[in-house]
Order: C-alpha cells, then structure tokens, then sequence
C-alpha cells in the first residue's frame, strides 16, 4: 500500500505554570516617585510595579525605559523579613526534592554547589567549577573557575541558567557529567527578597556586588546603562519606574463560590484561579458584591479584607493623598475620626456629634450642618452625595477653613486588601470595626445592605473573588504531518494515544507542567487523520 502523509490537529490546553507562560505588559511611568508611590500608582492604574521572571523579561524591561533616561527606575521587588532557599531560574521545589548533604544547608553560607551526589553550601564569592542548563543539550560541564554571582551570570549568557534539580533522575544526569573530585556551583542561594504583587518566582538579576547588607535599602532599582541589572537602593528616593499589567478596568468582575471554606482556603483558592478575594473600592462595588450572591443565599460571604499589623491615616473614599495639615501636636492618639477647624486637622473621638463636609462629584463639597457621629455622617454622605470629604491641597482646604469643627473623611485604618490594593475604602455595619480579639477576617452580609463585620477567620463561609477566570489558561490548536510507510492505522484510538503519551513526556522535558492536558482535535467524518498527499510506497508497517 502507498506510504502517505497525514495532517492531524492537536488541542493543547492547561495550566502553563512555567516562566514562559506568563507574559506581562510593561509600561514605563516618565515621573520621578518614591518606591511606596510609585507602587500605589502602579497598583492604581494597572495590576502593580514591574515583575521579572526570565532574561527575556529584563530584555523587554530594557527597551521599555525612554533612550534618553540613563538612570535607575523601580521594578517591584523589595527586601522581605525570612531568608529561604530557592533556585536561580526562579522555581521554589525544595518542598518536593532536595539532596542537602547531612548539616546542610548552614544559615551562615548563602550559595549552593554540587559534589559527590549531595548538595552543600558555601560562601557566594567562593570559587568553584560550574555546571549550566541550556533547554536543548541538557547539563554542561564548565571546567573554570568562578564565584556563584559569575557562575550564574556565564550559564545565563552562554545557556539558559545554572541547573535547577527536580528529582533523583536529574541529580544521576548531572553525575554522570561531573568528575568525582570536583565541587561545582547549581542554582541553589538563600533569597529573602519579594515582589510587591506576591508573585512567587524567584529570578533575580542582581548586579556585581549586589545585594549587599546595608540597613535601609529595601527597594530594587534597574539600570538601563547597565544591561538592566538590579541594585538596591532607599526607598524613599525619587525615580521613574515600570509598572505591569493590562490599564485597569473601572470595574471588578466579581464571582460568587457557593462553597464553604475559611477566609485562608478562600484566599488560596481565589489566587489560583482568578486574582485574588474580592476587593472593594466604592459603594457600586459594594452593590454590585451583593448582587453577585445567589439569591436563596442569607448568611456571610468572605472578602478579602483582613486586620494588618500597621494603622494608618486614610480617607473614606479610598483616594490616597500626600497632603496633611495637622494642628501642631497631632495626631496625639486620642482618637480614630478627624475634623479641621480653622485650617488645620485635629483627631477626635468617632463618636463625637459634629457638622461635616460631604463631597459630590457634580457640586463638590457640601458643608452638613447636622450633628452627627463620623460613621453616621459618612452614612449621610454616601446616602446623599458620593462620600464624606477628601482634601489633597490647600486650595481645597481653604474652602472650609473658616468654618467651625467638621468632620472630614480622614480615619485610623488597621485592614488592607489581599490582594495588596492600597485604597481604603470601607462599608462596616453598625458597631463595626470592634476591638474583639480573634476575628481578623472580613466577611459580607447579604441581607444587611451587603455592610461588613469581622470575623474568626477560621469560620467557613461562601466567598467571593475577584479577576479573570484561569488568568494562566494558554489554549493552542497544533497542526502536525505525520508520514507513514505501510499500512497506517493512524485513526486507531490505542495508537492515538501512545501518540499522545509521548508528546506528554516531550512537554515535560521542556518545562511544562504535568497539569498541561493535550487531546486531539476531530475533523469531518469524527477522525483525527486525515490523508494529505501521496508518497514512496513501503512494506514497512512503521510509523515514523
């Protein structure tokens, strides 16, 4: 019978947790800000301050900032509190598999080397031969010398990276390669360094000599000049920055799980499959929350505020404001509500009956002359206008400064967002915020205006997130020629599948995780193959 080519479709789908399936949109921000500024507007505007996963990442990074800039700009990683293990292409798999040599790793030494079947640590500015990773030939044996910082710096110019170690399998691989003498550099360093959107990987790409110990420079800073390696530098300095992400959406797309969890689970669960618990940031949010419950629904549901360790001076619209103009001595603690008199802001009990200043975003401020409690007067003015008052400039505060004691939307704040959103919006019931011991969570009552109340965050509860669903959902449709010499049985579910698990095993050796799913995809007739063309005829009965 005539050998024949034959055209299949396959339908890969899955998960792609891997580096590569993650592609952000950077956006250069030509402003001069502090690294907290310039986080609040990037988180703001679009999703947060730049994340890096790989050196095509610092390559776009590069080509992102002005030509005529030569300075450092902010990227989103800052120095965190623990220190742990993790590898240099940015995986954290030492939960599943690591090969630490007896008393290691030492908490003193911070880089990781290789020798005789285990791993050990030792001083970054040592020097060791090195082994690289490149994707296409696997392990290679450098027989130089170098420090870990230019080990890794060599493999990622040359190769892809120093080796990242799965498993059993690939520890053998790399014996085989290295002499039995030598002690050669991995991927392994002690990292205590964080992105400000949580992201988990680890790549850093730091510059000669960096990071180093000096008190007080938190923040990473990129260098255009200098292949856009990073430093670190005080926070407080003023640079351009990069953020990332698609511009944000006025609007959240809300998703109610009827399933009962804790506020923890809920959170996990949210960030896997969308972004995060829901967020809320005005009151057509807060609407738009209770209807997103089903309607047979009459309890809680958890969002994803929760009690911080910090409070903070914050406005009740949720708008952010450098501006202040505190009466000499304040604030003196006395107090959580803030009302200006005579041009200046003074704290006060929340309890305490006071005129007060609304805003409306049709007349602008509207001066209430009724007395009432700040939660009551913020009620009135979300009832009746858009929101008690926010004030960042002196013009604005020149608008009521001659009158007497009111209330303004400034108050004491200790509850931040999961998902590291800055605004400060808030809707409590009656009574709420309470000073209960153990209820740091945040839940939402359907029935009670959708109005907030905390909680243990152990009580399990339906919930709501927030985001797109399966945000690292990659589909792609592969078209394929397989030719066949013989008699072809190409159509035959059982060879169809052995296809298939081979193609499964090819994804994996290239980083694709194991919850990647490939199925094939049918065309006319219900068959997968179909005959293309034609060729050399041949007896063979094998399927190259």
């Amino acid at each position: 019978m005539d050998g024949s080519l034959f055209v299949l479709l396959l339908l890969l789908s899955g998960l792609l947790r891997t580096t590569s399936g993650v592609y952000r949109q950077y956006h250069y921000i030509n402003a001069r800000m502090s690294w907290p500024e310039a986080q609040s507007y990037c988180r703001e505007k679009y999703t947060d301050l730049a994340t890096v996963d790989t050196m095509d990442d610092v390559n776009r990074l590069v080509n992102t900032v002005d030509a005529g800039y030569s300075g450092s700009v902010w990227i989103g990683l800052k120095r965190g509190t623990q220190k742990r293990w993790v590898w240099s292409n940015g995986e954290d798999t030492l939960t599943q598999y690591s090969a630490w040599a007896n008393g290691e790793p030492k908490s003193v030494n911070e880089c990781g080397y290789y020798n005789n079947g285990v791993w050990l640590s030792s001083s970054c500015s040592s020097t060791n031969f090195l082994v690289c990773y490149s994707g296409s030939t696997g392990y290679v044996w450098v027989e130089t010398f170098k420090n870990w910082t230019d080990a890794q710096s060599y493999c990622r110019q040359n190769n892809t990276d120093l080796p990242t170690i799965h498993n059993a399998q690939e520890l053998n691989q790399m014996k085989s390669i290295v002499p039995y003498y030598s002690w050669v550099w991995i991927g392994l360093f002690q990292d205590s360094w964080q992105w400000s959107d949580k992201w988990s990987l680890f790549f850093r790409y730091w510059a000669e000599g960096q990071p180093s110990q000096s008190s007080g420079s938190d923040c990473v800073g990129m260098s255009r000049t200098n292949s856009g390696k990073w430093a670190h530098e005080s926070c407080n300095l003023k640079r351009p920055f990069i953020c990332h992400g698609g511009p944000k959406s006025p609007y959240h797309s809300y998703h109610y799980v009827n399933e009962s969890m804790t506020w923890q689970d809920a959170q996990s669960y949210c960030r896997t499959r969308f972004t995060d618990l829901a967020t809320a940031d005005t009151m057509s949010d807060a609407s738009l929350l209770v209807n997103t419950v089903d309607a047979g629904y009459s309890g809680s549901v958890w969002i994803g505020l929760h009690n911080g360790t910090e409070y903070r001076w914050v406005w009740s619209m949720g708008t952010q404001s450098q501006y202040s103009i505190w009466s000499s001595g304040q604030p003196n603690g006395d107090g959580e509500c803030v009302n200006s008199f005579n041009g200046s802001w003074y704290v006060g009990s929340c309890s305490t009956a006071l005129p007060f200043v609304c805003f409306n975003d049709s007349s602008g401020f509207n001066i209430i002359t009724t007395a009432m409690a700040w939660r009551d007067a913020q009620s009135y003015c979300r009832k009746h206008h858009s929101d008690l008052a926010s004030i960042s400039s002196t013009e604005q505060q020149n608008l009521i400064r001659n009158q007497a004691s009111l209330w303004i939307g400034l108050f004491l704040d200790s509850w931040q967002w999961s998902d590291g959103g800055n605004l400060s919006f808030r809707y409590w019931t009656e009574g709420q915020p309470s000073q209960s011991s153990g209820s740091e969570c945040v839940s939402m009552s359907r029935n009670n205006s959708g109005k907030w109340a905390h909680e243990s965050c152990d009580l399990k509860h339906p919930f709501i997130c927030h985001g797109e669903n399966d945000k690292l959902i990659k589909k792609q449709i592969v078209r394929l020629k397989l030719s066949c010499n013989g008699k072809c049985t190409l159509n035959d579910p059982s060879i169809q599948t052995a296809i298939l698990n081979e193609i499964s095993e090819k994804l994996k050796s290239m980083g694709l995780e194991s919850d990647s799913k490939i199925s094939w995809r049918k065309g006319e007739g219900e068959e997968v193959f179909h005959q293309e063309i034609n060729r050399i005829a041949n007896s063979n009965n094998k399927c190259d």
